[in-house]
């Protein structure tokens, strides 16, 4: 198993976390394996999922990669978000879920083949379409996803609404191309601003206090992101 690094000292205790938590993760999935059934194989698929997930975030934290860390980490949240949304019918979602990996190889099999002029071997394309159609045709409502419904709405339903109101908002911005994903970056290196291209000191200062202290500057007369006093909260 992974172990933290001598000098990642300051994120200890979260390592340790992570630690604890894969160890769980793999004592579940035995007694999940010990016991078959359709809600065992799926809790066994996202344990170690989750698991993964787990370790890259822990790997990355303790190299700084906060953006990395958190893009890694949202997989475990929407894991949490999606089970616990499955299993309260999971006569029918389990099929649902199971079968849209059909969709998704299919769709992905079309660029492939598009991107090499059609020279894809067309039997195997016609065996994923026909599972693809089937699929289709067994979820009419699984169009932009395997469930059919936004996550937020999954998350409303499963009673997971803060996973995806504070995590999960919060690991979407540091996934996508927004402004925060640089802001992580910035740092002061002999009194001038810099921007981290590599690895960066651990940090365990709490995220909302981050995404908070330029708002709640007392000096700034603005909340425009370029304001100066906003600059200077990214970079202490």
């Amino acid at each position: 198993m992974w172990t933290a690094k001598p000098d990642s000292t300051a994120m200890a205790p979260i390592l340790d976390a992570i630690r604890e938590c894969i160890e769980l993760a793999e004592t579940t999935a035995d007694k999940a394996i010990a016991k078959p059934s359709d809600i065992a194989g799926l809790s066994m698929m996202f344990l170690a999922g989750a698991g993964q997930s787990l370790l890259s975030v822990g790997i990355l934290s303790e190299h700084g990669l906060i953006a990395h860390a958190l893009s890694a980490g949202r997989t475990v949240v929407e894991m949490a978000i999606d089970f616990a949304y499955i299993v309260k019918d999971p006569t029918v979602r389990i099929p649902k879920f199971e079968s849209y990996d059909h969709v998704s190889k299919f769709r992905l099999a079309k660029a492939v083949d598009k991107l090499h002029g059609g020279k894809a071997p067309q039997a195997a394309m016609a065996t994923l379409k026909q599972r693809h159609d089937a699929a289709r045709t067994n979820n009419p409502d699984s169009k932009a996803n395997w469930a059919g419904e936004t996550l937020k709405d999954r998350a409303t339903e499963a009673g997971r609404e803060t996973l995806y109101e504070l995590p999960y908002a919060e690991m979407c911005e540091a996934s996508h191309s927004r402004r925060w994903n640089a802001r992580v970056r910035a740092c002061r290196i002999d009194s001038e601003p810099k921007v981290h291209f590599g690895p960066m000191t651990p940090s365990t200062r709490p995220i909302t206090d981050v995404r908070c202290d330029g708002a709640l500057d007392p000096e700034s007369s603005s909340t425009h992101a370029d304001s100066k006093a906003m600059r200077a909260s990214w970079i202490d």
